[in-house]
């Protein structure tokens, strides 16, 4: 009997927490897009259990979007190799003009999500919330905790609201330059100053974590970019480059269909080559085994059988042919 109750009141108190998200103008899917460009979409995502403080309807995320992206003109404005055009990302905005910011609240409580929350997250926003556009980067402003204030790979990222290292306004849009940065396939092992360059362990940083020129530091003007937005590197994507920037340069790179889907076009950069042919050899994913961050899409429950992605039927190892 005493069980029974508990799971009333347990149903009581969800039913509750849901009609209680249920806020004027608050959206819970993604609104209509205004055009068919590729675009960063934002969503405010809680946990079963996380306290609500509104931030997609108060106009507090808005904020640090728009400043984050004020930031990301001046970075790369300012970056010595490029070519001094200041490019911002391309956000998804409502046809009202507001940006499109969608409300998730999970099914599971804070306690039941994984240490590396997006782990649970991304496979819930792609089955259950229909965020599948592959024109499209989902980033959270995630209102709980994580084992990092940010994480993220291509097509999703989250940046973890209560995470000591994430303060500050400032260090929110920081963190979430520095994290959106990594959905764009930076940095990548054909540049040598990216740890992976020694083709032993994937990492997507510097070599030397001191020169903090990956959108991840505040100055007192704004944080800085280097030498991975703009490079002389044969069949080495640059980030200038993405075509998730606007002004868009002529012939943009996708990062999903570099970094997930394999299809390289121009980009046959040797380190990139050798990855692939190491991970067909094993016939399976490796997680060391990356020339970039990992796809967030990837169904990691069968890592063991081959290399497989949400929405893509079949092996992808098995549909290279070089």
């Amino acid at each position: 009997m005493k069980k029974f109750l508990l799971i009333i009141l347990f149903f009581l108190f969800a039913n509750i927490s849901l009609a209680s998200d249920d806020k004027p103008g608050r959206f819970f899917e993604d609104q209509p897009d205004v055009n068919d460009d590729y675009q960063i979409h934002f969503n405010y995502l809680l946990a079963q259990d996380s306290e609500d403080r509104e931030l997609d309807i108060n106009g507090k995320m808005e904020k640090i979007i728009l400043k984050m992206n004020k930031w990301m003109e001046k970075s790369t404005r300012r970056n010595r190799k490029g070519d001094k055009v200041p490019r911002k990302y391309k956000l998804d905005y409502r046809s009202d003009g507001k940006l499109d910011i969608t409300f998730i609240r999970m099914d599971k409580n804070f306690n039941q999500l994984n240490k590396d929350a997006n782990n649970d997250i991304t496979p819930f926003l792609y089955k259950n919330k229909g965020q599948t556009n592959n024109k499209k980067i989902y980033f959270n402003f995630a209102d709980f905790n994580s084992r990092d204030g940010g994480e993220a790979g291509i097509g999703f990222g989250s940046i973890f609201l209560r995470n000591k290292s994430v303060k500050t306004n400032k260090r929110k849009a920081a963190i979430a330059l520095h994290e959106l940065l990594h959905t764009q396939g930076m940095g990548t092992n054909c540049m040598p100053w990216i740890k992976s360059s020694d083709l032993k362990s994937h990492s997507s940083h510097l070599k030397n974590y001191d020169q903090r020129t990956m959108l991840n530091s505040v100055d007192p003007s704004s944080p800085k970019i280097g030498k991975i937005y703009a490079h002389n590197i044969d069949k080495c994507p640059q980030f200038m480059d993405s075509v998730y920037l606007t002004p868009t340069r002529e012939d943009p790179y996708d990062p999903y269909k570099i970094f997930c889907l394999f299809e390289l076009g121009k980009y046959k950069h040797p380190n990139y080559l050798h990855i692939i042919k190491k991970l067909k050899e094993a016939g399976r994913y490796k997680w060391k085994l990356r020339f970039a961050p990992s796809c967030s899409t990837r169904v990691q429950n069968k890592d063991s059988q081959g290399y497989y992605l949400l929405g893509v039927e079949g092996n992808i190892l098995k549909k290279i042919n070089y």
